[in-house]
């Protein structure tokens, strides 16, 4: 529900901060006064599409906030949750600042998100309907979309069955177009692939060989260099050099003074046990040096054949991988590719049997929807005209065709719904743009609003100039509709009313008036709650125009007696049905 919007440089606006009222809020004002900037600026908040030409002029930006109770909207919590929103007491703040080079900042209760957030959340707390979404009901697809609304969870749970078992059939049907493709093409691709695995397979890689190779290749590259040094290690070990002594000879020498010492003094012990360690691993490197010199000379493969090997891996790797693993694992996916076209009359036969089950199911539960969007058809015909007479258009008749295609598969069933309607006895109802009058369809939009507003969770719902086309007796029905939906049990909606007609202006709980004042280089929009003497002048210019008259006036003051009648005599009906 929204508490409270401030707008600054934003078209005309210069600054404006509007306090809302929880039931019906209605705003009027010469035409061309500016009554639909304030929508327009609260759309920006809801996360819709900006433009930096809407600055005021003179200014670099401009910025609109949102204050929100959503404290009875447990999605829209678990949404801000879902982002990390802070929340306190149920209350969200929404600010939008967009500057002159189109850059934006959205922040929700002062964390920063994005545009997309914003709209998320936007389309959870308004519902704004406007003149131009008149068209919508002359789209058939919209048609099918309210009636599914209507049908409720089990509609959504068969249309959630439907469009898993259509993304199932599509998946299928894709397999078998790819199996059933050009056969020389198959051909190509078979004489393809067996040759890439013939190439990877005659190879015989072992997944490290690569590096092992590289590893054996760069000692035999430097064989010179460590036969030598190796040599030269093992004659420093054992002394086969007659220049200097062994150092295996020092260190046995040495254990031999230090074991004589130690009979003396026992702290040498530990030194002699570390020299001894020292002389056993010397030997152990002796050994070892001895055996790799032995190596060098005959166990090493030949430079030329590790050279030839690696060469090979090198040539797979810039085809089919960057490493032997990787080689590997792309011959065993071609293997199964393979496989699939050699087996391809198997698998075209297994994806059809597979295809005609889910194709069952499908079309089970599609015809389960259907019968399902019947039922509703009749629940809503009855509900909209019901609605529809009490606005005054008592020889309506409505028709809701449900046309089931067999044929046809589609995530949403295999239905064609549309709207038809008759205004007039001895017609035949027809599609709604070839029947109803911009008045008729004001209403027709009305009684689903009326509907609708109490299947889903969204708390305001804004009606820009809904009732064009409508005058006299249908307008204080219009209006005492309209009254009606902003308190209607259990849960009543906040309604923000752009209007031209007096009789919905005289039931306001809160009544803004907009004016515009031109001074020599600028425009101004006020936008001014009015008090019961306020509502009263601005109801008399409304049925009178330029003059205020002493008729007009005690005519606006009849026309507030009588909401204020209605307002008595329906909150005591709801009384009754809640208690």
């Amino acid at each position: 529900m929204l508490r409270n919007l401030v707008v600054n440089d934003y078209t005309l606006i210069d600054h404006l901060s509007v306090d809302f009222d929880p039931g019906l809020n209605v705003i009027t004002g010469e035409t061309g006064a500016g009554k639909s900037i304030v929508i327009d600026a609260l759309t920006l908040v809801l996360g819709n599409r900006g433009n930096k030409t809407n600055i005021r002029q003179g200014k670099n930006k401009m910025t609109v906030q949102g204050l929100f109770d959503i404290s009875e909207q447990p999605g829209l919590i678990e949404i801000c949750q879902e982002y990390g929103i802070p929340m306190e007491e149920g209350q969200l703040i929404l600010t939008r600042e967009m500057d002159d080079r189109g850059r934006n900042i959205c922040r929700a209760n002062g964390l920063i998100i994005t545009v997309a957030q914003l709209k998320t959340m936007g389309d959870q707390l308004i519902d704004i309907h406007g003149q131009h979404e008149h068209q919508s009901l002359f789209k058939r697809e919209n048609h099918r979309q309210l009636l599914d609304a209507f049908g409720g969870d089990k509609n959504r749970q068969y249309q959630a069955q439907t469009a898993a078992y259509a993304i199932e059939i599509k998946r299928i049907l894709d397999q078998i177009a790819e199996l059933e493709t050009n056969e020389r093409e198959l051909e190509r691709e078979k004489e393809t692939l067996q040759f890439e695995i013939n190439e990877i397979e005659a190879a015989a890689l072992i997944i490290g060989e690569d590096e092992e190779l590289e590893g054996q290749k760069r000692i035999l590259e430097n064989r010179e260099r460590l036969f030598t040094h190796t040599s030269r290690s093992y004659e420093l070990l054992r002394g086969e050099n007659g220049d200097q002594p062994a150092i295996l000879d020092g260190l046995s020498l040495l254990t031999e003074n230090l074991a004589e010492i130690t009979k003396i003094d026992s702290s040498f012990a530990d030194k002699l046990e570390t020299v001894n360690g020292i002389l056993s691993e010397a030997e152990n490197l002796s050994f070892e040096m001895r055996s790799y010199l032995e190596d060098i000379e005959y166990s090493l493969g030949d430079l030329d054949e590790i050279e030839t090997r690696l060469s090979i891996i090198a040539r797979l790797k810039r085809k089919y991988g960057q490493d032997i693993a990787e080689i590997l694992a792309y011959a065993e996916e071609i293997g199964n590719r393979l496989k699939s076209l050699l087996n391809r009359d198997e698998s075209l036969q297994n994806y059809y049997q597979e295809l005609s089950g889910i194709q069952e199911k499908y079309y089970t539960i599609s015809n389960n929807l259907y019968q399902l969007r019947l039922k509703t058809a009749k629940a809503l015909k009855i509900a909209l005209e019901k609605e529809l007479r009490d606005l005054a258009m008592e020889k309506v008749q409505v028709e809701i065709s449900v046309e089931h295609e067999i044929s046809r598969v589609a995530a949403h069933g295999q239905d064609i719904v549309e709207f038809l309607i008759s205004v007039n006895p001895g017609q035949a109802p027809k599609p709604l743009g070839k029947v109803a009058s911009g008045g008729e369809i004001s209403r027709i939009m009305l009684s689903i609003k009326s509907i609708f507003g109490g299947l889903d969770a969204i708390e305001t719902m804004v009606f820009d100039e809904i009732d064009t086309g409508i005058s006299g007796r249908t307008a204080q029905v219009v209006a005492e509709k309209i009254q009606a939906l902003s308190v209607t049990p259990p849960r009543g909606r906040q309604i923000i009313c752009i209007t031209h007609l007096p009789q919905i202006a005289a039931m306001a709980d809160q009544h803004f008036m907009v004016e515009k004042t031109a001074a020599e280089d600028s425009v101004e929009v006020s936008f001014l709650p009015l008090d019961e003497k306020g509502k009263k002048e601005e109801l008399s210019r409304m049925l009178g125009g330029a003059e205020v008259t002493r008729k007009t006036w005690e005519h606006a003051q009849e026309m507030l007696e009588l909401s204020q009648k209605v307002k008595k005599t329906k909150k005591s009906k709801e009384d009754k049905i809640l208690s």
